[in-house]
């Protein structure tokens, strides 16, 4: 399948389960077989700002790094296409390191890549940015997975 960048987030809910409010890639700017730039915009009336902080509202780390990691996912799933009923889950963070708080109003550029891959299994790294600013980096996994109707 040949694809038109920039993809909207409506050509990202075909590769991604995703949906809102959990689907955080707003565009993918760009992606190949092992990498991808995609965007993020951090929207003011999203929940979790009206007590992270009240008086600062400052996006949770646990968000970038869900973030980053959907950037993987859709990696795998646009370069290596998935079985139907299948899916990428996040498995775990190796490291994280937090850099610059990201403010509501402002946009994620997201850089990941596929480090290693075997059978399913996915390692990867992946950056934050705001403007020229580093905002998050991190190392990260991820297995293939399906989706169990029975559960």
């Amino acid at each position: 399948m040949t694809l038109k960048y920039p993809l909207d987030k409506y050509t990202i809910e075909r590769f991604l389960p995703h949906r809102d409010p959990m689907l955080f890639i707003d565009r993918v700017i760009y992606a190949d077989e092992t990498s991808i730039v995609a965007e993020s915009d951090i929207k003011a009336e999203a929940a979790y700002f009206k007590g992270h902080f009240p008086d600062l509202p400052i996006l949770p780390g646990v968000m970038i790094i869900e973030t980053v990691a959907q950037a993987g996912a859709l990696i795998v799933s646009l370069s290596k296409g998935l079985e139907a009923g299948s899916f990428i889950a996040f498995s775990g963070v190796e490291q994280a390191k937090f850099r610059k708080p990201v403010y509501p109003g402002e946009t994620l550029l997201i850089k990941a890549k596929i480090e290693r891959s075997r059978r399913g299994f996915y390692k990867f790294s992946g950056e934050a940015f705001v403007g020229e600013s580093l905002a998050a980096q991190l190392q990260f996994s991820a297995t293939q997975m399906t989706f169990n109707a029975e559960a």
